[in-house]
């Protein structure tokens, strides 16, 4: 949650109220410019208060009265300023942070004298016409502040073809630009690791996989825990280096003999983790994650991320792949949606088939690797279908297959329910990123 600082700026004596009608009424009682803004202040309270703490409001109605915001020793997020009246606010403007500009709900004509220019020079300052603005602009500056908290665990540095096919990214300047960290740690400790697990709870985190699945076809017993003890190991480490989202190098674990019999693939523990709000990259595509944590924060959902593994220009249908699909799709506090417990790639280990329901819409995204810029478009969930390899197959139709392939930024792309276009516009223009609208 964002701390907010209201601040109410009114003219000396006097405050400007906009009714329902439009009619402009300047009022000079100070009692009644007392009733007046505490009301809007109660309002604005009720509606963000599942969004922010509201902190106590200053009221200025002199320039020199800004100046104890920086010597408040509050910890402020955000000002939201309502424009009540009209007073200098160069002093005001040097505040070091975001701020949002409100006059009243659907009456954006003081806000609009004060900063409607200004807003066009400087990224973190917004004009919000109505409370689901500020809602929404809420939401964009609680998503950088997410993400400049976002400790990344790495399981295994990439081997060198990653670095060209994964776009591997400066993770000291992704650090220095957002704040994001980051933690190697090498596959042999996670290897490690899986044998000291408790066996008898990664049982019980097995028996749960079975009890909530709708069905179970292909993995044995044995493959279940053995999966299990995987998630274990990495939630455990994770937990002892203090991150919150990993990627990691799967693929030195399942497509080469190094780690043979020594631990199994990693599928559906990370699927686990996802539907718990915890964001896990396959392959070590780190701009695949950081696009997954991104739109999981705008959208609050958990994220897909697949292989877009056919485009059709003639239908404007893509088809997205991979084997890591969240059961929590429509929503952390929403109903689960049914899986089946299957093998890895028809072979033994686990992964999850979940069954998405089509007509929703979706983002599609993925951000250039240093997130320079981010390229993005909504579309429509027309199916899905179980593949084996990968095992969940999504089709998808866009506004222009072709644009797409044309533009993308990589192949894997990450996907959340619901259109989150407007939002990641709004969050890249903030973060001083492209958008790129596909």
């Amino acid at each position: 949650m964002l701390n907010i600082k209201p601040v109410v700026i009114l003219s000396r004596g006097s405050g400007v109220f906009i009714d329902g009608d439009g009619r402009m009424e300047m009022v000079s009682d100070g009692a009644e410019i007392k009733v007046r803004f505490n009301t809007l202040l109660q309002e604005l309270k009720s509606e963000l208060e599942d969004r922010a703490t509201i902190l106590e409001a200053l009221v200025v109605s002199a320039p020199d009265e800004c100046a104890s915001l920086v010597r408040s020793g509050e910890e402020i997020d955000a000002l939201l300023v309502l424009f009540l009246g009209v007073t200098p606010i160069e002093e005001l403007l040097r505040w070091p942070g975001p701020i949002i500009a409100f006059s009243g709900q659907c009456t954006p004509a003081m806000a609009l004298y004060a900063v409607g220019e200004e807003r066009r020079e400087r990224p973190d300052l917004f004009i919000a016409l109505d409370y689901e603005e500020i809602r929404k602009t809420l939401l964009i500056l609680e998503t950088r502040k997410a993400l400049a908290r976002t400790r990344i665990l790495l399981f295994g540095f990439p081997p060198s073809w990653h670095l060209r096919w994964y776009g591997y990214p400066d993770l000291e300047g992704l650090r220095r630009r957002f704040g994001v960290e980051f933690v190697p740690v090498e596959l042999r400790e996670l290897i490690d690791k899986v044998p000291q697990v408790d066996s008898r709870e990664a049982a019980r985190v097995a028996e749960r996989w079975v009890e909530e699945a709708r069905n179970v076809k292909g993995p044995s017993s044995e493959h279940l825990r053995e999966s299990a003890q995987t998630y274990l190991a990495m939630r455990q480490i994770m937990e002892r280096k203090g991150a919150n989202a990993m990627a990691i190098n799967c693929l030195e674990i399942t497509q080469t003999r190094k780690f043979s019999g020594l631990i199994s693939n990693p599928c559906m523990g990370m699927q686990y983790m996802r539907d718990r709000g915890v964001p896990t990259g396959c392959e070590m595509d780190i701009p695949g994650l950081l696009t997954m944590i991104i739109l999981g924060h705008l959208s609050r959902r958990p994220a897909f991320l697949g292989n877009i593994v056919r485009a059709e220009p003639e239908g404007n249908m893509i088809k997205i792949s991979h084997c890591i699909l969240p059961t929590r799709m429509p929503g952390f506090d929403k109903d689960p949606l049914p899986y089946t417990l299957c093998d890895y790639h028809g072979t033994k280990g686990v992964t999850g088939f979940t069954r998405v329901p089509s007509g929703q819409t979706v983002t599609l995204a993925r951000a250039q690797r240093n997130l320079e810029r981010i390229s993005a478009c909504a579309g429509e969930l027309l199916g899905c279908d179980n593949t084996e390899f990968c095992r969940n197959t999504l089709t998808i139709r866009l506004p222009d297959a072709r644009r797409f392939v044309q533009k993308a930024e990589g192949n894997h792309h990450a996907l959340i329910f619901g259109d989150c276009i407007e939002k990641l516009e709004a969050l890249c223009a903030l973060l001083d990123c492209e958008f790129q609208d596909l």
